[in-house]
């Protein structure tokens, strides 16, 4: 749906960790952490879009958790600090194109989807907006894919999410599993849940991952059949800023794609068969019907007499055991020298 099949659709989450104090210093630093996300071989880098009016109350007060990260202002002058404006989005979506890296940006009011829908192929859905109406109606009639995260949902609100979606024109839907909790411990990921959401919906289904390790969840994720995966990146850990502490640096990004391409690599074709790099230890070493001495023509073919369960190595391959009803007992219609194996052939009728 979103890429190449059974390869992982990898999202580097710049969320709001390209903002610093001025307009300039934060597009320099948007633009270096998209050159970091397509060299370490993301797929897409994702922004978020939101004006500081269209999101809380006034006078929302602050977050307990982001209190206990040291940051005391009040969630509304967070949203004001860490709002991207809307002429922000083609110069960032430009700069995507010129490094081959498809740009995202997640809206959260109906006027932020709009601006942000120029400039995007795949729209995304945070978890706090999964009931979110107009939001979700106007993301449905542009008939773009849509990736919706679950975090902190039951299964009635991303229902509702999906059948909303689905009810004004959307078709390509990805559900990520995610917890909603900044960093997640590694035991609150709940990722065996991505199996009951693939059979749930039938849609394809991810991760967004805000656990501070960047291996084991995507690579687990991949294992229960995740077609997408999301994690926050920041340039530097110690940034001022809500979301930098949890967010894996450069070099882990880099680690964390390498290796899931490597489980990209290692699903196969999803049908069982002998590969072929397996083909001559599978002739070599794999047990068949040889005989352990000369066996002349008309002797009677008796197991532990003349002939044995083998591993043959280089001598002739023997009939495979599971037709060894049809070999002992019965008489050779042909000399078989000690070692080699009997065929078919080699039994009179």
């Amino acid at each position: 749906m979103f890429t190449k099949k059974d390869t992982t659709f990898v999202i580097a989450e710049a969320g709001s960790n390209w903002k610093t104090k001025d307009t300039k210093s934060s597009i320099q630093r948007a633009k270096k952490m998209i050159i970091t996300a397509s060299k370490c071989g993301a797929d897409a880098i994702k922004f978020q879009t939101y004006s500081p009016n269209g999101v809380y109350v006034n006078d929302a007060g602050k977050s307990d958790y982001l209190a206990k990260t040291g940051i005391k202002k009040s969630i509304n002058q967070i949203f004001n600090d860490f709002s991207m404006p809307y002429e922000i989005l083609p110069i960032l979506s430009d700069f995507c194109k010129k490094h081959k890296i498809q740009f995202m940006s997640t809206p959260f009011s109906l006027d932020d989807a709009k601006a942000v829908n120029k400039f995007v192929k795949t729209h995304k859905i945070a978890s706090y907006e999964i009931n979110h109406i107009p939001l979700l109606k106007f993301i449905a009639k542009t008939k773009k894919p849509v990736i919706i995260s679950s975090g902190a949902s039951t299964l009635d609100e991303i229902d509702f999410a999906i059948k909303t979606l689905k009810k004004f024109g959307s078709k390509n839907i990805c559900v990520l599993q995610c917890t909603a909790c900044y960093p997640a411990p590694i035991n609150s990921l709940n990722l065996s849940t991505i199996r009951q959401l693939n059979k749930k919906y039938k849609v394809s289904i991810g991760l967004s991952d805000h656990s501070i390790d960047p291996i084991i969840a995507p690579l687990v994720a991949i294992g229960y059949g995740a077609k997408v995966i999301e994690k926050h990146f920041t340039l530097n850990k110690n940034f001022a800023g809500p979301d930098h502490s949890f967010a894996i640096n450069p070099e882990e990004l880099k680690t964390m794609i390498e290796f899931v391409r490597k489980a990209d690599g290692s699903k196969g074709t999803g049908k069982k068969e002998i590969l072929s790099v397996e083909k001559e230890l599978s002739i070599f070493a794999k047990r068949s019907l040889q005989a352990t001495t000369k066996i002349n023509k008309g002797d009677k073919l008796q197991l532990g007499v003349n002939f044995e369960i083998l591993r043959p190595g280089k001598r002739s391959r023997g009939i495979d055991p599971r037709f060894i009803s049809k070999v002992n007992g019965k008489k050779s219609k042909s000399i078989i020298l000690n070692g080699n194996g009997i065929r078919f052939s080699d039994i009179q009728n």
